[in-house]
């Protein structure tokens, strides 16, 4: 199992070009009961960036790509208005592509869009109305913190659902019970990106209707 998640960039390095990457944590004892828990997603522990590589691998139809900071290095030029000219640029490096079928990867897409676009999805009071068609999932684990119980608030997700170019990952630690905190980060981030957007467009639709 933990050679299948990992083609999703579960569990290992992702090869994100920033150094001491951490791989998460790996439970000790698998035992049948953590091998359920497993299944589920609550005995192994992943980092955001892992996250973030696993949902844009599934927003990817299965092509596993490299993260990066870097996309461009240019050289120096004299006018603060203008750009330098282009030294370097990294280009999209796809890493794997997961075993499986497309027909088992569109499954697991509707069941994202779902989670957001249909009543009853977990994130459906905060995406549910959104014109950008964003789908994702929802994650809550129990954590023991002094004798008191709080819960790990995850969301990851992606938008538009049939053409994807924005992906992101929300990790919230130790929050009290049914704030939904994660839901409202992520409802943020994806307003302001598709509202950035589509003020970017706006300039350049104005000069072709002149």
């Amino acid at each position: 199992m933990r050679n299948y998640f990992s083609q999703f960039g579960l569990g290992v390095q992702t090869g994100v070009d920033y150094p001491y990457e951490g791989t998460g944590y790996k439970g000790p004892n698998p035992v049948a009961g953590n091998l359920l828990d497993f299944a589920i997603g609550q005995y192994d522990t992943y980092t955001t960036m892992q996250l973030a590589q696993y949902v844009s691998t599934i927003a990817n139809d299965g092509l596993r790509v490299r993260p990066h900071f870097l996309k461009e290095i240019r050289l120096p030029n004299p006018s603060e208005k203008q750009l330098g000219s282009l030294f370097k640029s990294v280009n999209t490096d796809v890493l794997n592509r997961v075993e499986m079928s497309q027909s088992q990867i569109k499954r697991v897409q509707e069941g994202f869009r779902r989670v957001y676009q249909e009543p009853g999805g977990t994130a459906y009071r905060e995406f549910g109305d959104k014109s950008y068609n964003p789908a994702g999932k929802t994650g809550t684990a129990e954590n023991e913190i002094n004798g008191n119980y709080t819960e790990n608030l995850t969301l990851i997700g992606y938008a538009p659902f049939d053409h994807p170019e924005v992906a992101f990952a929300i990790v919230v630690p130790h929050t009290g019970k049914g704030e939904h905190v994660n839901n409202k980060i992520g409802e943020r981030i994806m307003d302001a990106y598709f509202e950035l957007k589509e003020e970017c467009r706006e300039p350049k639709d104005k000069e072709q209707t002149e």
